[in-house]
This record gives C-alpha cells, sequence and structure tokens, in this order.
C-alpha cells in the first residue's frame, strides 16, 4: 500500500481513543451526518497523531459519527513530528453589511492599537500578540498581550457578535489573505503561529480551539476509503486492508480538485469510486 511508503497507517480505531483539539460548527456536523447517512460510507479517513490519538483533520467527521452512534472509524495514523505534516492557520473573514461598522465590536475585546498591515504582521511572527484583525488599509492588535487561550476567547466573542449582528463569516487559508483583504467591508481576524505542541496540549487538556483555527496539509493525503458504515461498528483493521486490497490507488497532484475542494497537497485515492 502507498501509504506504507508515506510511513502513514491506515486502521480501524474506538471513537472514544480519538481526541479532538477544535471546536466544531453544529449546521456542518448536522449535514455530513445526513450525507453519511445518505451515502452509506465514510469516505475519507481521519487523520490522527499515531503518539497521542490528536485528530489532525475529521473533527467534524468524528461528531457525525457520534451523532449517528457509530463508535468506531477509519483512521490514518501519521508521525505528527514527520514533514510530511505541516501546521499553518485558517483565517475569519467578516463581510459587514453596507453602512455597518466594526468599532464596537473591536473595542468590546479591547482590540484597538491600529497599526500598520506590515507591524501587524510583524507583531504576530515576534508573538508580541495573539492575534490581528486585518482591514483593506490598517490593522488592530489587542491592547494587551494576551496567551493563546486568552485570543481564543477574543475570537469567540468576534464570532458571537457576527451572529448577532449578521455578518457572513467565512475560512480562507492564511496564504491566501489578499483577496479577502481586497474587499472594504470586510475584516479578517488572524491567529498567532501556532506549533503542533499547541495542537496536542489542547487535545489532551480538553480546551479546544475554536472551529477552523489550524489547518493540516498532510502530504501524500489520504482520501477516497469509502468504508460501508454498516459495518464500522464491528469492523477491524484487517476487515479494511482486506478490503483495499487489490484495489488501485489513484495518486492526484497538488492543486486537485477533490469533492469541491482545491487540495495543495497531493491526494491519495485509496478506493475511487
Amino acid at each position: 500500500m502507498a501509504l506504507d511508503v508515506a510511513g502513514f497507517s491506515l486502521g480501524i480505531r474506538s471513537t472514544e481513543s480519538l481526541l479532538p483539539h477544535e471546536q466544531t460548527i453544529q449546521s456542518h456536523v448536522e449535514s455530513l451526518a445526513t450525507e453519511m447517512q445518505r451515502d452509506g460510507v465514510q469516505k475519507d479517513p481521519i487523520i490522527v497523531d499515531r503518539g497521542s490519538g490528536t485528530v489532525l483533520d475529521g473533527m467534524h467527521r468524528l461528531a457525525a459519527f457520534s451523532s449517528l452512534g457509530i463508535s468506531r472509524a477509519a483512521c490514518c495514523s501519521v508521525d505528527y513530528g514527520s514533514g510530511a505534516v505541516t501546521l499553518s492557520r485558517w483565517a475569519r473573514v467578516y463581510s459587514l453589511p453596507r453602512g455597518e461598522s466594526y468599532a464596537s465590536a473591536l473595542e468590546a475585546g479591547s482590540i484597538t492599537r491600529r497599526v500598520s498591515l506590515a507591524d501587524a504582521f510583524d507583531a504576530l511572527g515576534r508573538q508580541e500578540v495573539g492575534l490581528a484583525v486585518l482591514t483593506s488599509d490598517a490593522a488592530y492588535l489587542p491592547t494587551r498581550t494576551t496567551d493563546l487561550m486568552a485570543t481564543f476567547e477574543l475570537v469567540l466573542g468576534l464570532d458571537s457578535i457576527s451572529e448577532k449582528q449578521g455578518w457572513r463569516r467565512d475560512f480562507v487559508p492564511e496564504d491566501d489573505l489578499d483577496i479577502s483583504l481586497q474587499g472594504s467591508r470586510n475584516i479578517v481576524v488572524l491567529v498567532r503561529k501556532l506549533s503542533k505542541e499547541d495542537v496536542v496540549s489542547a487535545a489532551k487538556s480538553r480546551r479546544l480551539f475554536p472551529c477552523k483555527t489550524s489547518m493540516h496539509r498532510i502530504d501524500p493525503r489520504p482520501v477516497a476509503v469509502n468504508f460501508p458504515l454498516a459495518e464500522l461498528n464491528v469492523a477491524t483493521t484487517e476487515v479494511l486492508r482486506e478490503r483495499l486490497r487489490g484495489k488501485r490507488e489513484r495518486l492526484l497532484p497538488a492543486d486537485s480538485l477533490y469533492d469541491g475542494r482545491r487540495y495543495k497537497e497531493r491526494l491519495l485515492l485509496l478506493n475511487p469510486a
């Protein structure tokens, strides 16, 4: 199996042994559970750190399994310390209706120190601040240094305000911010650089990141395992591997489109439909 070459291992694991490190979006969990029931399969494996059981990718799938009463999942275990697994961030983009101001939202979180965009990125890089709020022509920093968990409280506060105000919230990879910053009614929230130790600590302590904070890239990323849901609760790793034996794996190049999303890493389709 090509995964063995990458140093990854595929198997069936109890969902109780898996430790999420981020919160989930309930509407996404519900739509994913509906999709799973309709298709009757676990489409993609959950990506898990082999050593700690931390879920690196698949928090919503894990929550959907819980809602469906499924206690086992097809997982790909990886060495989190490997260079094949990289960690970056999602940024939050709030789009304000015409005529609305973000000033009161920033004042509520004491995010009022106005600086240039360049100075904001510099402060984040030095970890002088926990987050920056970016606009098309300026940036705003907290008036005091905040640790990571206090930073996440600020993020959740902005999420709450955006929901009450009816702002649209989107998520973009940190390296794709330029387009979002061009919108005059957009504000972009970016937290400081995360470490893999931050991720594992959140999972073990159950002090979860806000949804869509960390972004993991796994190269090659295993997808399309397509294992029947009806068999998961009694499945074993041996059964999973037997189902995949003889299948024609397919490796897609970086920047390929899969299931409506474009991936920057290579994709390994384990059981293409």
